[in-house]
C-alpha cells in the first residue's frame, strides 16, 4: 500500500532543528571568535574597535569547525525531543519509519555540507586574509621595531643596522605611503654559508615604501610581479663607503630597493578553490616557488654568461661589460678556462681563469670609449667569478673581475702594447685588483626570467644534458625547487582534502546525533550528546592529523584524512541497524 509523504511532520522537524541549529551556531562562533581575540588583544595589536572588528571577521572561519557541532547538537536535541514526547512512537505506530523521519536530518545535512563546501573554497580565505592582516605589522612598523630593538632588517643575505629612525609620514610626491629616516647605517652582505662577504657603512639614509605590482631590478629596470600586491622599499645612503655590490647606481645617488612580498602569499589557507588549482598549474604564484624559479632562472644565465664572454674573448672582439656606474669596459684575452677546487680537486662553478691574449702574453681591461676616466690596465693572471646563489630579487648574473699582477697600459716607441719584461717592471704595478658587480652586455637573465617554472625547468635539464659540466651549478638549483614544488602541492592537496572531508563530516555528524538521540531516548540529552560528541571529535582530529601527513608525506596521509569520516559513517549506520531491531 503506497503511503503519502509526511511532508507536514518533515516540515515540523525542519524548524524545530533549524532552529536548534542556528542557535547553537550563533553561540558557538561567537565564543571561539572572543577566544581567537583574545590573545591579540592582550600583546597589544588591537585596540577596542579592532577586536570587534576582528572578531566579526573570526565569525565566518570559526563556522569551518562550529557549523558541524552546532549541527550535532541541534540534531541530537530535536530527536530527542520527538523521542522523549513519544512523537516518534506515534509515527511509528502510523506507519511511518525510522528511516522517513531521518529524512529532514538528511536534508539538513546536505544543506549545511554544501554550505560549509562553499565557505571553505571561497568566503573563508578571504575573511582568514582579513584577520591576519588586521594584526600583521607593516613594512613600517617592521622597519621601526628592529631599529628600536637593536635588530637587523635582514633581505635574503643582506642585514641592514641602524642606529636611529625616525618616522617622516607620506610623501605624495613620490607615491610613498611612508618615509622613515635612519642614521648610522651599516649593510653587511653574507653568502650562503653566513660567512660575511662585504660591509658598508652611510651616514644616514632615507627610506620610501611604497605599495605597488611593479618593482625595479638592481639596473633600475622595470620587473612585473604578476600583479601580486608588493612592498617596494627603496633606500638611498648619504656618504655611502663600501656599499657597491648591494646599491645601484641611480643619476649620481646610490640606492638599493627590494620588495616585501605579501605576508599571505606563502599559506595555502588563504588561497580559494579556484586559486588552489592555478597553483597546481603554476607553483610560481606561491612567493617560496617562486624565488627557488628566480634563482635557477639565474643559474641557467650565469651558464649562458660564462659562455658567452668565452665565445667573445675567442673572437678577439673583447667581452664588454658594465659596471654600477654604467661606465662600459672591455675585457680582453683569448678565453675562458674552469678550474678547480684545491680541496677536493672538483670543478669550482663560481671561478673561471681568464687566458692570456697569445701575442701580448697579458690579459688587458680597458674602457669602452675614450669619455671614461678608467686608465686601461692589463694583467698578467685573471679570473672571473660568478655570484652563486645570493638574492633572487637580482635581475642579472653579475660577476667579479679579479686581476693579478696589474699595471697601467702604456705604449713602446712604435705604439704597440709593452713586452712581459717590461710589463713586469712597469710602474704603477699592483698585486691584485677585484673589480665587483660588473654586468656583461648581452647577459639574458631577463629571458631567463620571465619563463614559466615548468620551461625553467625543462630548459635545466636540457642545459645539464647539452653540457654535463654545468650539472655542478644547476643540478642543486633545480634539487631545490623540484622539492619545494613537491612540498607544495602535498600542501595543496592536503588543504583541498580537508575542506571536503570536514563538509562531509558535518552531514555525518548529523546523522549521528539524530540516531543516538532516536536510540537513546531514556538517556539525558547531554548524555546522547556526549555519544555522538566523542566521535566527531575523534573524527576531525583524525581529519586534522591527516591533512599534516599529507601535507608532509603526500598520498601516505589521505587514508588517516578519510579514516576518521569512514569510521563516525559505519558507527552511524551501526546504530541506526540496532534503532530497527529495538
Amino acid at each position: 500500500m503506497f503511503r503519502r509523504i509526511p511532508l507536514t511532520l518533515w516540515l515540523y522537524v525542519l524548524g524545530d532543528l533549524w532552529k536548534l541549529v542556528l542557535l547553537t551556531t550563533g553561540v558557538l562562533v561567537t565564543v571561539i571568535a572572543f577566544a581567537a581575540a583574545v590573545k591579540p588583544l592582550a600583546d597589544g595589536k588591537l585596540g577596542p574597535e579592532d577586536t570587534l572588528t576582528f572578531m566579526l571577521l573570526a565569525m565566518v572561519p570559526m563556522l569551518q569547525y562550529a557549523l558541524p557541532f552546532a549541527a550535532c547538537f541541534g540534531a541530537t536535541l530535536a530527536y530527542h525531543r520527538l523521542s522523549t514526547d513519544n512523537e516518534l512512537t506515534a509515527a511509528h505506530a502510523g506507519g511511518i519509519s525510522h528511516r522517513m523521519m531521518l529524512v529532514p536530518a538528511v536534508l539538513s545535512g546536505l544543506v549545511l555540507a554544501a554550505f560549509l563546501l562553499t565557505l571553505s573554497n571561497s568566503v573563508i580565505p578571504r575573511f582568514l586574509k582579513g584577520m591576519s592582516e588586521l594584526v600583521a605589522q607593516d613594512a613600517a612598523k617592521y622597519i621601526v621595531s628592529c631599529v628600536q630593538r637593536g635588530e637587523a632588517l635582514r633581505m635574503d643575505n643582506t642585514l641592514i643596522y641602524a642606529d636611529k629612525v625616525l618616522r617622516l609620514g607620506p610623501d605624495e610626491q613620490s607615491g610613498a605611503y611612508e618615509r622613515l629616516w635612519l642614521g648610522g647605517l651599516l649593510v653587511v652582505r653574507t653568502n650562503e654559508a653566513g660567512e660575511i662577504e662585504s660591509n658598508g657603512t652611510a651616514t644616514n639614509a632615507s627610506v620610501w615604501l611604497r605599495r605597488t605590482s611593479i618593482v625595479r631590478g638592481p639596473r633600475g629596470q622595470v620587473v612585473e610581479t604578476g600583479g601580486k600586491p608588493m612592498t617596494e622599499v627603496v633606500i638611498k645612503p648619504t656618504n655611502p663607503i663600501g656599499l657597491g655590490p648591494t646599491f645601484r647606481a641611480s643619476g649620481a645617488d646610490m640606492v638599493w630597493s627590494f620588495v616585501l612580498p605579501n605576508a599571505f602569499g606563502d599559506n595555502v589557507k588563504f588561497l580559494s578553490f579556484s586559486e588552489l588549482q592555478r597553483v597546481r598549474a603554476e607553483p610560481a604564484v606561491i612567493d617560496r616557488v617562486d624565488k627557488d624559479r628566480r634563482v635557477l632562472a639565474l643559474g641557467l644565465a650565469q651558464c649562458d654568461v660564462m659562455e658567452r664572454i668565452n665565445q667573445a674573448l675567442r673572437s678577439n672582439s673583447g667581452a664588454a661589460f658594465e659596471d654600477p656606474f654604467k661606465t662600459r669596459m672591455i675585457l680582453r684575452g683569448s678565453g675562458l678556462r674552469p678550474t678547480r677546487s684545491k680541496t677536493d680537486g672538483k670543478r669550482d662553478a663560481s671561478v673561471y681563469q681568464i687566458l692570456p691574449l697569445t701575442k701580448e702574453k697579458c690579459i688587458l681591461w680597458e674602457p669602452a670609449d675614450n669619455t671614461a676616466k678608467i686608465p686601461p690596465q692589463k694583467a698578467a693572471v685573471g679570473f672571473v667569478r660568478l655570484s652563486l646563489g645570493g638574492s633572487p630579487d637580482r635581475r642579472a648574473a653579475t660577476v667579479s673581475l679579479q686581476l693579478q699582477n696589474v699595471a697601467a697600459v702604456s705604449s713602446g716607441q712604435d705604439g704597440e702594447v709593452q713586452t712581459p719584461e717590461e710589463f713586469s717592471a712597469a710602474r704603477g704595478e699592483r698585486e691584485q685588483t677585484l673589480i665587483p658587480d660588473l654586468t656583461f652586455s648581452d647577459d639574458q637573465a631577463t629571458t631567463f626570467l620571465a619563463q614559466p617554472t615548468r620551461e625553467i625547468e625543462r630548459l635545466a635539464e636540457k642545459r645539464m644534458t647539452d653540457k654535463p659540466g654545468d650539472q655542478v651549478v644547476l643540478a642543486p638549483l633545480l634539487g631545490s625547487m623540484r622539492s619545494d614544488i613537491k612540498e607544495l602541492l602535498n600542501e595543496v592537496l592536503s588543504k583541498e582534502q580537508e575542506r571536503y572531508a570536514m563538509s562531509v563530516a558535518c552531514l555525518v555528524m548529523v546523522l549521528v546525533g539524530s540516531v543516538m538521540a532516536m536510540r537513546l531516548r531514556d538517556a539525558l540529552p547531554l548524555t546522547v550528546y556526549l555519544w555522538a560528541f566523542f566521535p566527531a571529535l575523534a573524527t576531525v582530529l583524525a581529519i586534522s592529523g591527516g591533512q599534516q601527513l599529507t601535507h608532509g608525506k603526500g598520498l601516505i596521509g589521505l587514508p588517516i584524512l578519510w579514516a576518521g569520516v569512514c569510521a563516525l559513517a559505519a558507527f552511524a549506520i551501526v546504530e541506526f541497524i540496532r534503532l530497527k531491531k529495538h
